[in-house]
């Protein structure tokens, strides 16, 4: 891990990643509090997350074009300045009736991370050697729990000692550091045939956007490693999200426990995941990242079925701690896979496909699982989560092969121009 953080560029970009970070988790936390606080509105509440998932959902796969077609340095340190403008409004919302200021800044700062989310994880293999990339994702995991374990925190203090405008400024200077350090990455020219001289293909700029969509699109269709990667990853993030609207429920209803538990939950499982993500970064360059994801999401899935058939809290309390182990190990391997099976020139596209259709199988999870707990139960939903977890896993020990860097689709998959058309 050490190792991966001694190169310049990788740490500016991972340092700012987590600058970042912190700031939303504080903003988040603080927002969702203010929200319910003025309104007494679970609905109002629930509105926030739909504002936070939908712009993925509407503009994912086509914010994937331009991390294509344009720097992607340059779209991280813009839509990082973008944000912080836009962060800064919150300073409005001084009465419930500037209420609307919230979800507004909320949908367009998520629109933002839209189009800076595939630019960084297309950007990031061509910053450390192909070796390094599963420390690399491990690495930007422990980013994602370090900001679980701090940012909420330091958001709810905040908020209860000066209000919501203060996070906002806090969350605001986040994206102007890390604007400032991802302007010092010394990212590698791209090649001439990867940055394609957009005036020489005939047709509008729309036209040629829509043409460059189409072509990502027959990529993921006709490639039968991206289109194995994407068919995991959606049953990976079906069951995922299967969790969300039932773990609190879960918590009170079958543990008996409060609110302090939930939190202790959640902070006990961001430590595991820290832990996973530490092993991970000194052991996983050893794995091949086929077997990290295959292995993680089926030991994860078997944890999770354990943890959510039993009622004691201290087995509940460890196991939640061991789940964070594989789960980080399955998350960075298939991350791996698809930086490593994807083409440069193609790797933004099938990313911002990948964004978009979480955002709206994530939308249809949440709705099944909130139906099939009001009719079967909290913990058969549960356990369906786990098992569709494992389910993916052993699909991806099946069916995926350890590729390499790629620099070119295929040869059987017969992408182009015309034939995207």
């Amino acid at each position: 891990m050490i190792p991966v953080l001694r190169r310049r560029d990788f740490a500016l970009l991972w340092l700012g990643g987590l600058i970042s970070l912190l700031g939303d988790r504080a903003m988040l936390l603080a927002l969702n509090y203010h929200v319910y606080r003025a309104t007494g509105s679970t609905l109002a509440t629930a509105a926030m997350f739909a504002a936070y998932y939908l712009p993925t959902m509407l503009f994912g796969s086509m914010a994937g074009v331009f991390a294509d077609r344009w720097d992607r340095k340059r779209i991280m340190v813009i839509t990082n300045l973008a944000q912080a403008l836009v962060t800064s409004l919150l300073l409005l919302v001084r009465s419930p009736e500037w209420l609307w200021v919230a979800y507004a800044v909320l949908f367009a700062q998520t629109t933002l991370a839209t189009c800076f989310e595939p630019a960084e994880s297309a950007l990031l293999p061509s910053l450390v050697d192909e070796e390094d990339l599963v420390p690399a994702n491990a690495l930007n995991a422990l980013n994602n729990n370090i900001a679980r374990l701090a940012g909420p925190p330091v958001g709810g203090v905040l908020l209860g000692m000066f209000g919501l405008g203060t996070v906002a400024l806090l969350d605001a200077a986040s994206f102007l550091v890390a604007a400032a350090l991802i302007s010092l990455v010394s990212a590698p020219r791209r090649q001439a045939e990867e940055t394609t001289d957009m005036g020489s293909i005939p047709g509008s700029a729309l036209q040629r956007t829509w043409r460059e969509w189409l072509e990502g699109m027959a990529l993921v269709r006709r490639d039968r490693l991206i289109g194995t990667l994407f068919l995991v990853a959606v049953i990976t993030s079906f069951g995922g999200c299967m969790f969300d609207p039932v773990f609190a429920p879960w918590v009170l209803s079958v543990l008996h426990q409060g609110p302090e538990v939930l939190g202790l939950l959640s902070t006990v499982g961001a430590i595991g995941g820290l832990t996973g993500g530490v092993l991970l970064g000194r052991f996983g360059r050893h794995v091949r990242p086929a077997q990290l994801f295959g292995w993680g999401s089926i030991g994860g899935g078997l944890i999770l079925l354990l943890m959510y058939s039993l009622t004691s809290l201290p087995a509940v309390l460890a196991l939640n701690f061991l789940k964070g182990v594989p789960l980080v190990g399955s998350g960075a391997g298939l991350q791996t896979l698809f930086q490593t099976g994807v083409p440069d020139r193609y790797r933004g596209r099938v990313y911002g496909a990948l964004g978009t259709a979480n955002a709206l199988i994530g939308l249809v999870s949440l709705g099944i699982a909130g139906y099939l707990a009001e009719v079967v139960g909290i913990v058969p939903v549960l356990s369906l989560a786990a098992g569709l977890t494992a389910l993916a896993g052993l699909l991806g020990l099946v069916m995926l092969p350890d590729a390499r860097v790629r620099t070119e689709p295929a040869e059987e998959t017969g992408v182009t121009a015309s034939t995207a058309q």
